[in-house]
């Protein structure tokens, strides 16, 4: 969902770099993590992906551009999955799997991700990135959610991230959260997209807030971070998030840099009051 600028400015005065917070654990979450723009080499070759899917003449385009978040969105799940080291990793609606890709690359050697899609069809293109990547932490599995988080029981007691993408369905969502319940223990931490998607989604993530065993919540607008750990206190928290499709800004910012400097070189070369400006 796009929210109105205004709402994203107002977040973006009013929430940013950690500011009235008080917690370290939540300053170091939101300076270091959410807000952290720097990337990844890995973030090219999942963007690269995208495109190919883009470029295909089937339903899977039209899908992706319906579906995927964007390259922000999934540098956050990426990052997420980075500062909390975790070791299992489970995505309820994988769609097309690129959001996948960004949860599976951060720790493939000690992380194990499963990715569920109800949809036949779907991964059948990411699977070949996975072979081609050597990306043997993560499994695509497809077929209905219920018997594949049955067959996952019978070897996972819990999950240490999950990630309801139900695209900010409220009666998906709520169906999603149902199902992966007894996965979820006090080190969960879960992301549910578009929790601000609608007045029953937001009703839907007061309910989640609202839970005993919930801890902390953040509302980054186009997602929610849900926390179960009993060491935090009770606090629910609202912080800037840029969702949009721009992630590189550390390029953009240095070809910015250079573009002044461009200016710069041109004025003193070629402005005709440059000896004015010098005091000649």
């Amino acid at each position: 969902m796009k929210f109105p600028n205004q709402i994203k400015l107002y977040r973006r005065l009013r929430y940013r770099k950690g500011h009235g917070v008080h917690s370290p654990f939540i300053y170091n979450l939101i300076t270091k993590v959410i807000e952290e723009k720097s990337p990844y080499y890995i973030f090219e070759d999942i963007e690269n992906f995208r495109k190919d899917l883009l470029r295909s003449d089937n339903f899977v385009k039209d899908l992706s551009k319906r579906e995927t978040q964007s390259m922000n969105y999934g540098a956050l799940l990426f990052r997420l999955v980075n500062f909390f080291k975790f070791k299992t990793v489970l995505q309820v609606g994988s769609s097309t799997g690129l959001m996948s890709l960004y949860l599976a690359m951060p720790l493939k050697n000690s992380c194990e991700c499963f990715a569920l899609e109800e949809r036949t069809g779907l991964l059948d293109t990411v699977r070949i990135f996975v072979e081609n990547h050597s990306l043997k932490n993560l499994h695509l599995m497809e077929g209905m959610y219920k018997d594949s988080l049955y067959r996952l029981k019978q070897n996972i007691a819990s999950f240490d991230f999950i990630f309801i993408n139900a695209m900010g369905d409220a009666e998906k969502t709520g169906y999603s959260l149902d199902m992966v319940e007894h996965f979820i223990c006090q080190n969960t931490v879960i992301v549910i997209d578009g929790i601000q998607n609608s007045k029953t989604m937001k009703n839907l993530w007061q309910e989640i807030k609202n839970r005993p065993d919930v801890t902390l919540t953040i509302d980054l607008l186009s997602l929610g971070l849900v926390f179960f750990n009993k060491k935090l206190h009770k606090q629910h928290y609202k912080n800037y998030f840029d969702d949009g499709k721009k992630q590189n800004l550390y390029e953009k910012r240095r070809r910015r840099f250079y573009f002044l400097n461009w200016r710069k070189k041109g004025i003193q070369s070629k402005s005709p009051h440059r000896r004015f400006w010098n005091g000649r």
